[in-house]
């Protein structure tokens, strides 16, 4: 019998054509998101995630979709205004605003490349 996929809810947040990425205590930058606790829905555990990671809110987000990898990803994007500070928290030490351009001269997560190309953005593995 195979076992269940883990399930993960990311966040694409958006502000002045640039994607948040926050980094753990590690070289590798991700968007922000984690994953569903049992009896949580998608969008519920991408809000928990995003105020546990950046102390920032989900809110108006729009689900982009469900793609299959290794894990399961619900993608969800949320434009904000440029006043929106992201503060690090909980396991997270640093969160940055990157445009496509930049995010190609730090190591980012594999899966988070993968999403951002299904999606449609010009980001190159």
């Amino acid at each position: 019998m195979s076992q269940a996929k883990e399930m993960h809810s990311t966040v694409i947040y958006l502000q002045n054509a640039k994607i948040l990425f926050v980094r753990k205590d590690a070289p590798e930058w991700s968007l922000p998101g984690g994953k569903i606790e049992q009896m949580e829905q998608p969008l519920e555990a991408a809000r928990r995630e995003l105020r546990e990671e950046t102390t920032l809110t989900l809110e108006g987000e729009q689900l982009l979709g469900h793609f299959a990898f290794k894990s399961e990803e619900h993608l969800y994007r949320m434009p904000v205004i440029a006043s929106i500070r992201p503060i690090p928290s909980d396991e997270i030490v640093e969160c940055r605003w990157f445009t496509l351009e930049e995010l190609q001269q730090v190591a980012v997560k594999p899966t988070n490349v993968k999403l951002l190309n299904r999606i449609g953005q010009l980001f190159h593995e």
